[in-house]
């Protein structure tokens, strides 16, 4: 049985929802991610995203903008047109500095605007030294690091470390490959190896699926997101494993939602 579903709601393609109405009357069915194809017109930052520094007892706060891409130059360039204080500098293209006459603390920021300055593994206060050049501690990411994922809660539990946290995400489908701004991303996973995942059958009558980054955090996809999806019946299944499989995908889901 094949199904394709596509997502349908303009301000937020990164999420596809499926009723499933199944055939076969069996107790447990399996499945799995057969094909995703969309474009990669995903907005980097948008105007939601912010770094918040302080000084001298004052708050300093940078802003995004809507993007879909950046070079570091660009990014530096527009660092610092919309502040005095922090001077930020492009390092051979590749990472970035920071030098102040006062004395600066990184507080927080958002996931995306972190991510592409390279502060996304920062959890405690960040400090910059008047007048001593502070680099940031990653290479800022302006490209999603060529991977995305999908997950679900009917998806398979995969532990990750990624810095200094750990994440347990109910993952469908792994996209690894080069992600360009605006181009096609097609994925054939008949190919080479599905997730698959065995399932009561009654859990597989709503499917709800997320287009997430490497961190798992959701990205904000500008163009329909196409998802076909293979199921078949199964004779049986490991109850506990399925139990203990489900609890971990609900709070995987509440925790990175």
């Amino acid at each position: 049985m094949l199904c394709s579903i596509n997502s349908n709601n303009t301000t937020d393609y990164g999420l596809v929802k499926l009723n499933v109405d199944i055939p076969w009357k069996c107790d447990y069915v399996k499945y799995h991610v057969s094909s995703i194809n969309t474009k990669g017109n995903i907005l980097i930052v948008t105007k939601d995203d912010y770094l918040m520094f302080s000084y001298d007892y004052e708050e300093l706060k940078i802003v995004f903008e809507d993007k879909y891409t950046y070079s570091i130059a660009g990014l530096v360039k527009y660092l610092n047109a919309c502040q005095k204080v922090i001077v930020f500098k492009n390092i051979d293209g590749r990472t970035i500095s920071l030098t102040s006459t006062h004395d600066v603390s990184f507080v927080n920021g958002s996931h995306r605007a972190k991510l592409i300055t390279g502060l996304f593994n920062v959890k405690d206060q960040f400090d910059i030294p008047h007048d001593e050049e502070t680099f940031v501690p990653d290479l800022p990411i302006l490209d999603y690091a060529n991977k995305l994922y999908l997950i679900s809660l009917q998806g398979q539990a995969v532990h990750s470390n990624i810095g200094r946290g750990e994440y347990t995400p109910s993952v469908m489908a792994s996209i690894d490959t080069v992600i360009e701004p605006f181009a096609p991303i097609i994925i054939d996973y008949d190919s080479s190896k599905p997730i698959k995942i065995k399932t009561y059958t009654d859990s597989l009558k709503y499917i709800e699926m997320r287009l997430v980054d490497f961190m798992y955090q959701p990205v904000i996809l500008k163009s329909p997101l196409f998802v076909n999806i293979k199921i078949k019946p199964c004779n049986g299944a490991n109850v506990k494993g399925i139990l203990t499989k489900w609890f971990q995908y609900y709070w995987s889901y509440v925790l990175t939602s």
